[in-house]
């Protein structure tokens, strides 16, 4: 299969997330059937103005061989800034993904993520200027709109500009993740369009992950919060397209926290709170599950999140 002249096995990927998707997460979601794996955002000016040996222990950029094909995705407000990090970190992925889409009031108050929909010639300036400098294809990823849906005008513009895909968040920028995300408005997108439309928001299992490609028109399908849940939604999407009907329960779960374990301790990525924050996620869903939280919570050491998850496991 084919993306932007990348081969991915899958077309199915994973959605940046802030705090989520570093290189073990990627690689946790990669072996469960990621077709493709976005780093979590980082910033353009930030990474352009560090210095070297700074920049080679970045944690943001850090990736591997295993967990390829990966993107990276940057954001930020300066066309300056975003040139000179390209180059800078492109030779280590395939992609160079500009982020248009976080509503975040970290990245919208310097006028980054979402806050670029309301100067969509800011993107264009972005793309153009990353398109002289980047050999790696440049997507954008982006949300309908920032109080009314101008998707059409935007993606159009983006399109024009020289993108080589758009992934759109089917949601206003001011709705954030509620209410439901809104598929009918993006099958015009991927219809009018002459280069790949990515579809992003509310595919939470392989029914809707496939429901998804039939009424949007997309040939592609980002997952983002379902896979902090449930990293196994890659493999249930395969096995769902086979025919087959498999969903990770339980056990599959609790291999997932000390699969992420072991991987960040490879790394030398260990943290605690993220290893509580992970094992509360993936803790999701299963039954009986809330007493497991409450000691997960509590947990002053990675043992007790470990038992915590074996009890669960075993109940």
């Amino acid at each position: 299969m084919n993306f932007c002249g990348i081969k991915v096995e899958s077309n199915f990927f994973l959605a940046p997330m802030a705090g989520i998707t570093n290189l073990p997460f990627r690689l946790l979601c990669k072996k469960q059937g990621a077709g493709m794996v976005f780093t979590e955002q980082a910033n353009a000016t930030q990474i352009a103005r560090m210095p070297k040996k700074a920049l080679e222990n970045f944690s943001l950029l850090k990736t591997c061989t295993e967990e390829k094909p990966v993107a990276v995705q940057l954001f930020g407000n300066s066309v300056k800034d975003f040139a000179k990090t390209a180059g800078l970190v492109e030779e280590s992925f395939e992609m160079v993904n500009v982020n248009a889409g976080c509503p975040a009031t970290r990245e919208t108050k310097i006028g980054a993520g979402a806050a670029l929909l309301k100067e969509p010639e800011k993107i264009v300036e972005i793309v153009k200027r990353l398109k002289e400098v980047c050999k790696k294809p440049v997507s954008v990823k982006i949300r309908l709109g920032w109080g009314t849906d101008d998707s059409a005008r935007i993606c159009k513009m983006i399109e024009k500009s020289g993108a080589d895909a758009i992934i759109v968040h089917a949601r206003l920028a001011g709705q954030g993740y509620s209410g439901k995300a809104d598929w009918s408005a993006v099958r015009p997108l991927a219809k009018n369009s002459t280069i790949p439309i990515v579809y992003n928001g509310d595919i939470i299992d392989a029914k809707s992950a496939f429901g998804m490609l039939e009424k949007t028109g997309c040939d592609f399908g980002m997952i983002g919060r379902a896979a902090m849940q449930n990293p196994f939604i890659f493999k249930e999407i395969a096995e769902f397209e086979k025919g087959k009907e498999w969903k990770a329960g339980s056990k599959e779960k609790t291999w997932a926290f000390f699969e992420y374990y072991e991987l960040c301790e490879s790394f030398g990525t260990l943290d605690l709170a993220d290893l509580k924050l992970k094992a509360m996620q993936l803790s999701k869903g299963i039954e009986g599950a809330r007493k497991a939280r409450e000691e997960i919570m509590k947990a002053g050491k990675v043992e007790e999140i470990s038992k915590a998850l074996e009890r669960l496991n075993q109940s």
